[in-house]
Parts: structure tokens; sequence; C-alpha cells
């Protein structure tokens, strides 16, 4: 009788989770941009060098290198483009300029970034459609051993859907969701000169919506390496995967490869340039990347500079980060 009424309630439960409809979001939904002017400015190679109030985004365990609390703030400044081209409607944020803010210490952080900030009108499928959702973590980071440090992010997601369409009925609705997600984080420092970090984000991660199936985000692997050349020299280089649950209209994500160099001048003053990109060798595929630092009593004020470009516009598109970080 018991394995009866077990197997009556799995049964139920399956036919009330698959008469949901799949929700209306978009196949990068999740990504939000990458976090931090500094790693920015570094073609986005940081999971192994990461010492500052942007671990929880690249590597938590990068928390213990922390030399003093910071809360840091982070703006997307602007974007430059080919005229009449619209390019921020394709990003999931559409050019939102808050998108970064963090309370960290060398033991753990608290901090919250938005992943979604998507509004469409008159598309092929909904008149129209907003799609918006926001990441908070708690991150520690725990010193294993001299030479091993471990770190862990739990998130709380929120969000919100809107759809109205016509087709195949009139209907407009507005869904909200609730999830959580874990990301693990690893960092080896060979020695002073030498680090590679791993990072798995989103290991697990779902969020569960009032009208629609729940949604699992994608799977981001980061593996790299940090090494100090000289004194005043850095270099650094990533590995990026990302597996993507809903496909790019049938296309694969591929791996992303990303190098960055930092060079340090007199006065707290660092210059950076970096790039990434599928394939080096085609000109379209690659991104690059520049990047200024500046560091005055652990008040530290970062730049970055993108050049990168889209699929249907011919120019390449400018973008713009600053990221500001105070001690408390």
């Amino acid at each position: 009788m018991k394995i009866f009424v077990t197997v009556s309630l799995i049964f139920f439960s399956a036919i009330f989770c698959f008469a949901r409809e799949s929700s209306p979001i978009l196949y990068n939904s999740f990504d939000g941009i990458p976090i931090g002017a500094k790693p920015g400015g570094m073609g986005e190679a940081f999971v192994a060098l990461v010492d500052n109030a942007d671990a929880p985004y690249w590597n938590p365990a990068g928390l213990i290198f922390l030399e003093s609390n910071l809360y840091t703030f982070m703006f997307d400044l602007a974007r430059s483009k080919a005229k009449g081209e619209n390019v921020v409607e394709r990003e999931p944020l559409q050019g939102k300029w808050f998108t970064y803010l963090s309370f960290c210490s060398s033991l753990g952080a608290l901090s919250w970034r938005p992943l979604s900030n998507f509004r469409e009108e008159n598309s092929k499928s909904y008149l129209e459609r907003e799609i918006n959702i926001n990441k908070y973590t708690l991150s520690f980071a725990i010193p294993y051993s001299p030479e091993v440090s471990f770190g862990m992010n739990i998130s709380y997601l929120h969000g919100s859907l809107g759809i109205a369409q016509d087709d195949p009925s009139p209907q407009a609705n507005i869904s909200t969701g609730n999830g959580w997600g874990l990301d693990w984080g690893l960092i080896y420092t060979h020695s002073p000169l030498f680090k590679m970090g791993i990072f798995l984000e989103n290991g697990p991660a779902y969020i569960y919506w009032s009208d629609y199936r729940s949604d699992r985000l994608p799977l981001n692997l980061r593996v790299g390496m940090g090494m100090n050349i000289a004194e005043f020299l850095t270099f650094a280089s990533d590995f990026e995967q990302r597996f993507y649950v809903r496909k790019n209209g049938g296309q694969n994500s591929l791996a992303v490869y990303h190098l960055g160099l930092e060079y340090v001048l007199p006065r707290n003053i660092f210059l950076r340039w970096g790039m990434f990109g599928e394939n080096f060798s085609e000109k379209r595929k690659v991104s690059y990347t520049w990047g200024l630092g500046f560091i005055e009593d652990m008040y530290i004020l970062d730049f970055s500079l993108k050049r990168y470009y889209l699929d249907g516009i011919g120019s390449p598109v400018y973008s713009y980060l600053c990221s500001l970080s105070l001690p408390f």
C-alpha cells in the first residue's frame, strides 16, 4: 500500500510539472555581464589571480588574499557603436549602468548583481516581453593549507517574467520566480610567482517560476593560471566553457580562451591589456581589452575598455566599465 501511494504521488507530480509550459526566457538570460574593471582590462582572465572584491564572481577562494575589508561598486558606463545600430538591445542587461555591489572581507562576502534587465516589443513571438532576474550571493573562503584555498558561493535568485501576445490567443501574464545556486572555487599557490585556479559556477542552480516549468542555469567552468613574470609584470590565462541549457538558434557554445597582462608603474598605477575569443585566427571572433588602475590607501579605482564585434554590425563596438572599491 505504501509503495502504491508513493508511486501515485510521483506520477501525479510528474503530470503536474510537465503540464506547465517552458518559461519565455532567452538562452542567455542568466549571464549578466562579467564583473570588475580590473579583470575586464586583462582579457577577463582572473580566476587564479583574483585578489579583490570581485572574488564572488571570479573565484570566491580569492577572498583570502584581500588585505582589507572592501565594498565595491561597478558601473557599465557606455557603448560606442556604428551609427543607427542598437547594440544593447541584444544584451541581457540592455545597458543597465549599475551592475555590481559587494561587501567583502578575507573570510566572506555579500554581493548582488543583476542577471537580466531585458525588454522587447513587437518581436516574432510576443507583443511585449520583460525579463528581470537578480542574484544575491553569500560567499565563504577557507585557507585549507598554505598552498590551497577553497571558496564557495550560496546564491538566492529572484526574478519576474512578463509577456503579452496575440497568437495563438490574446493573453498577458506576469510570473515571479525564486531559486538557488551553488558555486565552487579553488586556488593553488605553487609559489609567490605562480598560481592556478578553477571555478565552477551554477553547480547546480535552479529558478522556480510560479506559472512555468523551472529553469536550470547554465553550468560555467573556468580554469586558469597566473604568473608574475617580473616584479612589475603579471601574465594570466583562462579557459572558459559555458554549457547552456537552451541553445542559441541551434548553435553550440564554444570554449573561450582568455589572455591578460598587467604592468605596474610607479605611484601605484596599473596598465592592463588582454584578449579573448573562440578562435584567435578570425578577426571578428577576438575581443581586445585595455585597462587602467589606481590605488591610494586601499581606495581602488579601475577603468576598462573592450573592443568586440557583433553579428550584423560591420564596425567594432566599444564598451566602458568603471569599478570603485572603498575600505570599511
